[in-house]
């Protein structure tokens, strides 16, 4: 302010009275207690007026973050979203220091994946300093896809949730839908499983003691998992392979997971086998029961092998032995015949986990004496025939798409799809499936078969269709009669 060239003093400014700042004439509407007491006390001014006008200002405006639009991470979005000179966002300094380079490796494979995608396979890594997952697809030679990362490392919100995936979420069997493609958790390196068994407070399912006490108060010896153990197990050696044992226990009503089941099957766990006698004989007796000693070590065997591979398979539906056999194909250039290190590729390519010892059985037992397996002879150790009455089934069906004027033994595949009524598939009729998800499991069970197919080669096609659903002679019969239009029963 400018009065006669001096500066306002102190005493030139009074309520009621107009200042000039800068060519702006201000009015002082009033002053608080103390500089009224000031003024008293230090000039004999009494200031008129009360406290002043209460401050109203602009009003304030609630900050609303947009959605975020997928570049970058989403918590540095946010920042510049709440102020305009953005800070990075607070990290929690203790969990990065305890967790630093410590990370959770599972395989994971698509849910409801037809064609060439039963054959993909994911690396889905948990980070557990920050929370985030990266998910990198491994490059299958052949296959038309480059491979690579299929999703840059963040934090993934769950679907129609605020709230994001922790490590708790992730685990054998879990099912994780990361924008819009449905993830299904089947295997996990060992560091993953250690790490979880040494914080069972933490990933319950993998507490062994908590597991066996379920499998006690579910009935132990006497319930219906045991029971199909004893099945499995014809000669009574009291071992199962792997896979044999957790499918049992996920299906024999206990409430098992795939996660408890694998829990279960590794602290049992000898020579490649599970000791399934010692969880009966402890389960009899309630979860604190003593089990008996393990046995001496012994080498897995290849017809051990071969079923746990076979159940590994199957378990992912009828495309998984087929999966396989493409696989072979692509490794082995079409020459089929795959080496030991082919065999490890292919495995590794189809997500299927086994000892290295178990891999070495199943490549002797199959190595005709060159250092190779043919590939073909492979697949068909790993198909279970049809049984007499399902065969019986099957043929009947290619009688019926059969012309009867001129029997060639032969239909075009026009034809064949021209019959197929994929909207009867059960697994459609139960809302599992698609029609064109159910259309296109004929057509890549019978790819490669120059137009024209044989009794034999749907014969094939069922023998993983029974396998993979685990159908009995009385729904397999029902299944064709509804995705074939036969009337009665053959």
């Amino acid at each position: 302010g400018d009065m006669g060239g001096e500066h306002y003093r102190a005493q030139d400014l009074q309520v009621g009275g107009v200042i000039a700042v800068f060519g702006r004439q201000m009015v002082l509407e009033g002053c608080d207690a103390a500089t009224r007491a000031f003024y008293e006390e230090e000039y004999g001014i009494v200031q008129g007026g009360g406290e002043g006008r209460p401050q109203t200002g602009r009003p304030q405006t609630a900050i609303v973050v947009p959605p975020h639009n997928g570049f970058g991470k989403e918590e540095d979005s946010r920042q510049n979203c709440l102020s305009l000179h953005p800070k990075a966002p607070k990290m929690n300094v203790i969990r990065l220091l305890e967790n630093k380079g410590k990370m959770l490796r599972f395989v994971g494979k698509l849910e409801h994946a037809v064609g060439f995608d039963i054959e993909r396979v994911f690396t889905i890594t948990y980070f557990l300093d920050t929370d985030e997952i990266l998910i990198f697809e491994p490059a299958v030679k052949n296959s038309g896809r480059t491979g690579g990362k299929f999703m840059e490392r963040c934090r993934v919100r769950k679907p129609q949730s605020p709230d994001y995936y922790t490590e708790s979420d992730l685990f054998l069997g879990a099912r994780i839908t990361i924008y819009s493609r449905r993830f299904v958790l089947v295997d996990a390196d060992e560091f993953t499983v250690k790490y979880m068994e040494q914080h069972a407070s933490e990933y319950p399912f993998s507490d062994a003691r908590a597991v066996l006490g379920k499998f006690a108060a579910a009935g132990g010896a006497s319930s219906r998992a045991a029971e199909l153990l004893r099945q499995r197990d014809p000669t009574g050696s009291g071992r199962l392979a792997p896979d044999a044992f957790k499918e049992c226990l996920v299906r024999g009503g206990v409430g098992f997971n795939d996660q408890e089941a694998h829990t279960l099957a590794r602290s049992l766990a000898q020579g490649g086998a599970v000791e399934y006698a010692r969880l009966l004989a402890g389960g009899a007796g309630g979860a604190g029961a003593e089990a008996p000693p393990p046995p001496a070590d012994c080498a897995p065997t290849a017809e051990g092998v071969l079923a746990q591979l076979r159940a590994m398979l199957y378990k992912r539906g009828p495309g998984g032995v087929r999966g396989l056999a493409r696989a072979m194909a692509h490794v082995s250039r079409g020459t089929g015949q795959i080496d030991r290190t082919d065999l490890d590729t292919v495995l590794g390519y189809c997500g299927v986990a086994l000892p290295p010892d178990a891999v070495s059985a199943l490549f002797s037992a199959h190595d005709g004496g060159e250092g190779v397996v043919d590939a073909q002879r492979l697949v068909q150790g790993l198909r279970v025939p049809l049984s007499r009455g399902q065969e019986r089934s099957v043929l009947a069906v290619f009688e019926t798409l059969e012309d009867p004027t001129f029997r060639t033994g032969a239909v075009e595949m026009p034809e064949v799809l021209k019959r197929y009524r994929p909207g009867r598939h059960p697994r459609v009729v139960a809302g599992e499936m698609s029609e064109s998800e159910a259309l296109r499991e004929l057509e890549d069970g019978l790819e490669g078969l120059d137009g024209a197919v044989m009794a034999k080669d749907l014969v094939g096609f069922y023998c993983d269709v029974v396998q993979g659903y685990r159908l009995g002679d009385e729904q397999l019969q029902d299944m064709l009669r509804a995705m074939w239009g036969i009337s009665g029963r053959r």
